[in-house]
């Protein structure tokens, strides 16, 4: 498979985008400028180093997407996002600052891919896919802060004060761009590169209508939502194993919309230069020396994350996500769950044991020889760990070498690159697909009042998983949360799900051992606009956002 090739051609766009004003771009001596851009390969560094954005963004900490959710808490490492609700957490806060300029960093280079095409029939193409990137880095903002200043044009010097849109105005701009990209001729109808097309434009069309919809209350918005995730393929039926989907040999399925693309071809150093997708979401592994692979053991998945499975279904077992999103069975190497040759005959230390599974322990253990010696570590509130003694969920996940099972999900299993470094996968990092399509016209269904096109749109996706059908009595949006879940966990949606549904307070404070009742008031639906963008663009003096 093709994909973009962003190496260090990247050159010093960090000049582009200085943190002396608001947006700096004056051009530096080092930087390329109308001679350089004028050429061909000029033009396309410049076009990749607008793609490099997506693994700044995508390919790092997911602290504001995952952080501070339901699913995960608080691991043997603790990080300042895992608790985003107190008292220390204020608009100077690193990580939200971080994201925040990201993205006008992120949007500085589409807007200079744009400009710099402009006049060229030859580069339209590119053109409009760094609108549609643009228009996404909107959309993460304006869901995560409201309105933000809108920046649509190249700025030629030193942007020093940008008034703060509304969000309505932003929500606007998105959509006007995505409207007219998921029909443009400019753009592929789907690609498998890493590129976006009228398909993905069409997907953060629906997500957009819909995020928005909650905003205005508009019936036309959610039913804007629907048409659009149609024409993004809701509807198809999903053939692909989630298993597979979520592999290397995955990679390319035409189910990914769009993705952050990774190769070992495209990247100085494998072992260094990837993203860390495979190492959150993990219990502690212990050392090197193990045989395992490394983890961050910062957000660790709840016992919500497990019993969801066990949620809106009369048998959990069938849902072969389960066993598709958790390592349920540690052996001597992490790996050789991987290995045709070692699986089945590599001892298994511990067994990860949801609750619905705890009564057939005997019959797994029939199973090979094995397991014959496996220590049961319960997934349940009060259960044994590694050592066999009762101990509370959250007890295993703070505290435990090997406490709870960890994601297996995003895993790289490529021979070689099995390295025991944070940032090490060359797994692509799936942004929109299909599963979640379907689930974004499901919960627009559900607020436009069509119960029977939302279990439709639900259905697609548990029966590639082969759940339990869900039934139109069963439509709620806490259904089409729990299925988010169980379909989406660790892809960057979360914190962004539960904000949008008002339910943030409902289900944090329920399900995160981080937070207490009562904890999540309602200033914590918007992040505060980080102080440092406040000091550098004056406009954006007394409009923090309420109770920042």
């Amino acid at each position: 498979m093709k994909k973009i090739h962003i190496l260090a051609a990247v050159f010093s766009f960090a000049a582009l985008t200085g943190c002396s004003d608001f947006l700096d771009q004056d051009l530096k001596s080092n930087v390329p400028g109308p001679d350089y851009y004028a050429t061909d390969n000029g033009y396309e560094s410049l076009t990749n180093a607008a793609y490099s954005s997506l693994r700044t963004i995508y390919g790092g900490d997911p602290w504001l997407f995952e952080g501070g959710t339901d699913l995960f808490a608080t691991g043997r490492n603790t990080v300042n996002v895992c608790d985003l609700y107190g008292n220390a957490f204020t608009s100077a806060n690193d990580a939200v600052t971080t994201f925040y300029t990201d993205h006008y960093k992120a949007i500085s280079l589409a807007n200079e891919t744009i400009y710099w095409g402009e006049g060229n029939s030859s580069r339209a193409g590119r053109i409009a896919e760094a609108r549609g990137l643009r228009a996404l880095y909107y959309l993460n903002l304006v869901q995560q802060f409201g309105g933000v200043p809108l920046v649509k044009e190249r700025v030629s010097g030193t942007l020093e004060s940008s008034q703060r849109a509304s969000a309505e105005d932003v929500y606007s701009f998105i959509i006007s761009e995505l409207t007219e990209l998921s029909t443009s001729s400019n753009l592929a109808s789907s690609t498998t590169d890493g590129r976006f097309n009228q398909k993905a434009a069409s997907h953060y069309l629906a997500k957009a209508y819909l995020s928005r919809g909650y905003l205005t209350k508009s019936a036309s918005d959610f039913q804007s939502a629907i048409t659009a995730a149609k024409a993004a393929g809701a509807g198809q039926a999903l053939t692909t194993p989630f298993t597979k989907l979520f592999s290397n040999a995955g990679e390319g399925n035409a189910e990914v919309l769009f993705f952050v693309g990774y190769s070992a071809e495209s990247v100085d150093d494998p072992k260094d230069d990837g993203n860390k997708q495979q190492s959150h979401f993990c219990a502690y592994l212990d050392g090197q020396e193990k045989g395992h692979k490394y983890t961050s053991s910062t957000l660790t998945p709840t016992l919500w994350m497990h019993e969801l499975f066990n949620t809106n279904t009369t048998q959990p077992a069938q849902d072969e996500r389960y066993e598709g999103t958790f390592m349920t069975e540690l052996r001597a190497s992490y790996w050789h769950y991987y290995d045709a040759d070692k699986k089945d005959v590599s001892a298994v230390t511990y067994y990860y044991c949801p609750s619905w599974e705890i009564a057939n322990i005997d019959a797994w253990r029939a199973k090979l020889s094995s397991r014959a010696k496996a220590q049961v570590v319960e997934m349940i509130p009060e259960g044994t760990n590694i050592s066999g003694i009762k101990t509370s969920y959250d007890t295993k996940m703070t505290e435990d070498v090997y406490g709870v099972a960890s994601f297996r999900k995003f895993d790289d299993t490529a021979n070689g690159r099995t390295y025991f470094n944070t940032q090490s996968s060359m797994r692509d990092v799936y942004l929109a697909r299909l599963g979640e399509t379907n689930l974004i016209a499901a919960e627009a269904c559900i607020k436009a009042n069509d119960l029977a096109g939302a279990v439709s749109y639900v259905n697609i996706v548990r029966n590639r998983a082969k759940a339990t059908p869900a039934t139109e009595a069963e439509m709620t949006i806490d259904y089409i949360l729990n299925e988010r879940a169980r379909e989406l966990a660790g892809e960057f949606h979360r914190w962004a799900d539960l904000a949008r549904t008002g339910k943030l307070a409902e289900y944090v404070e329920a399900h995160n051992p981080d937070i207490s009742t009562g904890q999540v008031g309602s200033k914590f639906y918007l992040r505060p606009i980080p102080l440092a963008a406040i000091e550098l663009n004056p406009a954006l003096v007394g409009h923090q956002n309420e109770g920042w």
